[in-house]
């Protein structure tokens, strides 16, 4: 009796054309989501959802003053000084062009505005003398900003002085212009070399070039509908990085494995109708469940809530799922078309579709000596992941991008040299009560005692605002000194307040944590709702959600991944076992990824700075890794239990069910490494550290796991592999 997918296998024979019909116009569908924008939030920036993000959010709406719409530029003489009648005269020549910006000029800070005054030169001049800042603030909203950043930095040039431009839109931009740039490359590397990879395993032009028809479908299909979720769903711009990275790779492993089903299938004298049911009830089904864990794995990252994972979970997951519908139903639906021609127009390559008795060979041999090759196997896996143990993690910052981009090296500079910025800053942002008089003295205060408590605190260089000096409140405002008036108005609204707090610590330092802490016990103290803001106050509250987190992400996905390997495979033991396997291949990656970008072992030929990890690598690649690993396993082990159904024979279908699909899952593979390396070419620092990882993982899955251990410990186990209790044949 045939089951439901070989049903709609036939039902797809009989309503290709509709099919193919409905999947173009899909195709407008996706291009009309496409076309109406998207409503992402910034990923470079903390969510909402957070503290430190709330914060922003806040100072954003609340002091248009201090929002990010002010650009840095840097002025740089080798010799002369930023006070030399020349170096003057040059800086001077080079911002009359800054009139050509389309956007009113709300106000421009230089060291010539005040020479005499030294905090007013320590944020404007370097400490050698060589540079000088240049802060514009121009109006508009910060999408107006953005639109005209181009002519913004373009329009300041010198010919005597280096000019460097910067800012936080300014970095923004870089962060979506490269993220662009990547996709875009991996994409031009990953497509063509996964295609020669599918001439060489199918051996003919027809059948390769389907999976890319599935591609061309997925993509605009999980990019329009990521469109479409970011007005109701929080999405970032790294939701479409993800699509590309994941669905590219299993939209090709999908068909790949379809395909050469159905072509086995007609191969063997099946008509083009029966291929299609049987491929549909096999590799249908295995794709089907592959998909199933690659979902468990992604849904585990829409649990941290308090990141932007979910967002990127949400893109990867639109992409597989697109990848399952089109690899089902046009996929199909093209082959009942193509029936016996899909052998047709077959490439000269050397070795292209050559039938190997590889696999079953070399399985045979390891299944000989099971120990002998299981326990070097392990040694080598725990060798590969023990770098992990050394680890250090980071809410990421400017070091993410490439050390030579311009907006980079102008930040770290200003860091470096200038007096008024190696001081780190932590804002403290008041939310008042509503109708609060915020002009009171009780207020004032209040909050005065605060300041007074957070001055005391180690690490705390100054802190200095209005609300800090009580004595101003005992008169009118219209009163009081010119500079608090300038604070006051650039900080404070009937809203909120921002005080900053200069530290002696860098932000993602241990002493910048620590400090984070001491400064909320501070601030608890206050009647009011007071928020600390920062990078460093982000890290923390991203470490102890995450550590919240884990071991209960840990729990969903390798129990959930379990009990559908249980219901393919109806055993107790191979579910264990396939688990225990891909934590080894994932361990392996973790600990390469360390050794690579904190140990900086290839920081030169990828052009990156050494620096401890993302704290959203791990989750990430967790979460992607495991559910591509079980991919592999899955497809796998429905080869190997249909044989082992025939022949009730363990070793006998082990050696089998890894001939039948060794040479299928060595071309997946291989094509998902392609996609994957291609990315480990980004700019973007979590983006390369992500594709390197997969890339990894994917590479240790398919060989040292599939090749050495799966078949030792599956021989071990003897016939326990398929042994479940009697309630399965009831279920």
């Amino acid at each position: 009796m045939e089951g439901r997918l070989a049903k709609f296998g036939r039902v797809t024979h009989k309503r290709r054309a509709t099919i193919v019909a409905i999947s173009i116009c899909s195709l407008a569908i996706s291009g009309v989501l496409i076309a109406g924008g998207n409503q992402f939030a910034d990923g470079n920036q903390p969510p909402a959802s957070i503290e430190a993000g709330r914060a922003l959010e806040l100072v954003s709406e609340e002091l248009p003053v201090t929002s990010t719409n002010t650009v840095t530029y840097i002025f740089t003489h080798e010799e002369k000084s930023w006070n030399s009648p020349e170096f003057k005269n040059w800086v001077f020549e080079a911002i009359e062009t800054l009139d050509e910006v389309p956007l009113e000029i709300l106000s421009i800070s230089m060291a010539y505005d005040d020479e005499e005054n030294p905090l007013h030169l320590a944020q404007h001049v370097s400490a050698d003398g060589k540079r000088t800042a240049i802060f514009v603030q121009f109006g508009g909203s910060d999408h107006e900003v953005e639109t005209a950043l181009d002519e913004i930095k373009n329009s300041i040039s010198s010919e005597n002085l280096e000019v460097l431009v910067t800012g936080s839109l300014v970095i923004n931009k870089d962060f979506d212009r490269l993220l662009e740039q990547d996709q875009l490359r991996a994409e031009i590397i990953g497509l063509p070399i996964s295609f020669v990879i599918l001439l060489f395993v199918f051996g003919t032009f027809t059948a390769a070039v389907l999976p890319m028809a599935i591609v061309a479908l997925m993509l605009p299909l999980a990019i329009g509908l990521s469109f479409y979720i970011s007005g109701h769903f929080p999405m970032t711009q790294y939701s479409t990085s993800m699509i590309s990275l994941i669905g590219i790779a299993v939209s090709i492993d999908y068909s790949l494995f379809m395909i050469s089903r159905f072509r086995e299938e007609i191969d063997a004298g099946a008509s083009t109708e029966d291929a299609i049911a049987t491929m549909m009830d096999t590799a249908g089904r295995a794709i089907l469940y592959s998909g199933a864990t690659v979902a468990v794995g992604l849904c585990s990252l829409f649990y941290f809530t308090e990141t932007h994972m979910p967002s990127m979970g949400m893109g990867a997951f639109l992409a597989v799922l697109g990848a399952l519908l089109y690899s089902l139903t046009i996929l199909p639906a093209l082959l009942s078309y193509l029936g016996p021609r899909i052998n047709s127009l077959r490439v000269p390559i050397p070795g292209a579709n050559r039938k190997s008795r590889f696999w079953e060979k070399f399985s045979k041999r390891v299944m000989k000596n099971p120990v002998r090759w299981l326990l070097p196997a392990m040694a080598v896996l725990l060798l590969l992941g023990s770098p992990f143990l050394h680890v250090q993690l980071t809410a990421g910052g400017i070091e993410t991008l490439p050390p030579d981009l311009e907006s980079r090296q102008a930040i770290e500079i200003l860091e470096d040299e200038f007096p008024a910025f190696t001081a780190s800053v932590i804002p403290l942002v008041i939310v008042f009560e509503e109708d609060q008089d915020i002009f009171s003295k009780a207020l004032s205060l209040e909050i005065s005692d605060m300041c007074a408590s957070i001055r005391e605190t180690e690490g705390v260089i100054s802190m200095e605002h209005p609300f800090c000096n009580p004595s101003l409140f005992d008169s009118e405002f219209d009163e009081w000194p010119q500079e608090a008036v300038v604070a006051w108005s650039a900080t404070v609204s009937e809203e909120i307040a921002m005080l900053d707090v200069a530290t002696s610590y860098r932000s993602g330092t241990d002493e910048a944590e620590a400090l984070i802490g001491d400064l909320r016990v501070h601030t608890e103290t206050s009647e009011q709702e007071v928020l600390v803001g920062g990078w460093s106050s982000f890290e923390v509250d991203m470490k102890e959600h995450l550590s919240d987190r884990i071991p209960i992400v840990l729990a969903f996905v390798l129990i959930l991944t379990m009990a559908l390997v249980w219901l393919q495979v109806r055993s107790i033991v191979v579910p264990i076992k396939a688990v225990l396997m891909n934590i080894l291949s994932v361990s392996a990656s973790f600990g390469l990824i360390v050794v690579v970008f904190q140990d900086g072992l290839l920081s030169e030929a990828l052009n990156f700075s050494p620096q401890p990890l993302d704290l959203m690598v791990p989750p990430l690649v967790f979460g992607i890794a495991f559910g591509l690993s079980m991919d592999y396993e899955v497809l796998m082990l429905s080869r190997i239990h249909e044989a082992w159904n025939e022949t009730g024979d363990n070793t006998l279908a082990v050696a089998t069910g890894l001939q039948a699909s060794g040479s299928l899952i060595t071309g997946a593979a291989a094509i998902m490494i392609a996609v994957f390396s291609g990315f480990i070419f980004a700019d973007v620092m979590i983006i390369k550290s992500i594709g390197f990882a997969l890339a990894v993982a994917v590479f240790v899955d398919a060989t040292i796991v599939r090749a050495i251990v799966v078949p030792s410990a599956m021989r071990l186990m003897g016939k326990a592999n398929w042994w479940s209790p009697t309630i399965r044949k009831k279920i």
